[in-house]
């Protein structure tokens, strides 16, 4: 059976167990608390360079859209009639394969 003394210092023991336990939870949630602070850091930093990238996209998009359009423009004038036969087949074109 055992003695007042044992119980005390398993007691003793415990209480030092639970108190060690305590403060290494505490220190985890402060270890987890700044990865994921890092992590959002980085996740921002990421979002913010592909937006980056994102709008240099766009804009490249649209100037080759607008030298394109001129260019179309410019064939237009140089041969209209070549153009309306071109747009005239092409109608012609779609209007087969929607009969389908």
């Amino acid at each position: 059976m055992p003695t007042t003394s044992d119980t005390k210092k398993a007691d003793a023991d415990l209480n030092e167990d639970v108190s060690l336990l305590k403060e290494d939870l505490a220190a985890l949630r402060n270890d987890l608390q700044s990865i994921f602070g890092d992590l959002k850091g980085y996740a921002g930093a990421q979002a913010k360079e592909g937006l980056e990238k994102g709008k240099v996209f766009a804009k490249e998009a649209g100037e080759q859209f607008e030298s394109s359009r001129a260019d179309i423009q410019e064939h237009i004038r140089e041969k209209p009639l070549a153009a309306v036969g071109i747009a005239f087949g092409v109608g012609v074109l779609i209007a087969l394969l929607g009969r389908k």
